[in-house]
């Protein structure tokens, strides 16, 4: 029971690598606040955590605007009454093809980026509160290497990087740790067209070392470690899990 009594707030975690890292944390004891867009989406994932017996709530809210940020917090306060680990997992997926270039840029990075600022900024007082709060944005390997597509994403998910080691340096003495969490093709509704194409699927596992794609409940094993105690020494740091995509 790594995070007994902790609370955790997790946006976007109706879904894929989110649902698995709120139902991860609810089985070591924490009680998890979902923050989703879709809300029917969150509310699932609270039913299954709470048939596991864990406590949870479901906020339907867009992280993108600074008063539904608050609103989740709040919330999450109200209920448990503190909040002591934000998981910034909410962002545009990178296939989003909507609009023009340039509304598809300034979408992507307020929802990708900006939105974990706003939710940080929302939550940081009561993460400062008992001088052991944690934070784990949820990157990509898109963010540490060169020539990924689309540009936005790259930029908002290397803007992540950049956030994470500025809320380290910024609150560490104040008993706060921040770090990244980047993947790489994971197994979730959207990687679906890798999974559904075999020739796609192929070719993307010939190039992994490991051979195939990741699991959510793989990336929420390694989101519990930063976030749990065991990790008190580990801040500011960009942690890749990619099957040794970077490598290859």
């Amino acid at each position: 029971m790594r995070l007994q009594d902790k609370v955790v707030i997790i946006t976007g975690g109706g879904a894929g690598v989110g649902r698995a890292t709120a139902i991860r944390f609810a089985m070591e004891g924490a009680k998890v606040v979902i923050a989703d867009i879709n809300g029917v989406a969150a509310d699932e994932t609270v039913s299954m955590i709470q048939r596991s017996g864990g406590q949870a709530l479901a906020m339907t809210a867009d992280v993108g605007k600074v008063e539904q940020c608050e609103a989740v917090v709040q919330a999450a306060v109200k209920r448990f009454g503190k909040v002591d680990i934000l998981i910034n997992n909410a962002g545009l997926p990178s296939s989003y093809s909507q609009g023009t270039v340039h509304e598809r840029w300034d979408l992507g990075i307020d929802q990708t980026l900006s939105s974990a600022y706003r939710m940080s900024h929302a939550a940081m007082e009561h993460l400062l509160a008992h001088h052991n709060g944690a934070i784990v944005n949820i990157c990509s390997i898109a963010g540490t290497k060169m020539g990924t597509d689309p540009a936005w994403y790259a930029a908002a998910k290397a803007g992540l990087t950049g956030l994470t080691r500025s809320q380290a340096y910024v609150y560490g003495k104040r008993g706060l740790r921040s770090n990244s969490l980047c993947l790489g093709v994971t197994a979730t509704q959207r990687t679906q067209r890798y999974q559904e194409d075999p020739a796609m699927r192929a070719a993307v596992e010939a190039r992994l070392p490991v051979g195939r794609l990741g699991r959510p409940e793989e990336i929420a094993n390694v989101a519990l470690f930063l976030a749990s105690d065991e990790a008190s020494f580990v801040t500011g740091q960009v942690i890749i899990a990619d099957g040794g995509h970077t490598i290859a």
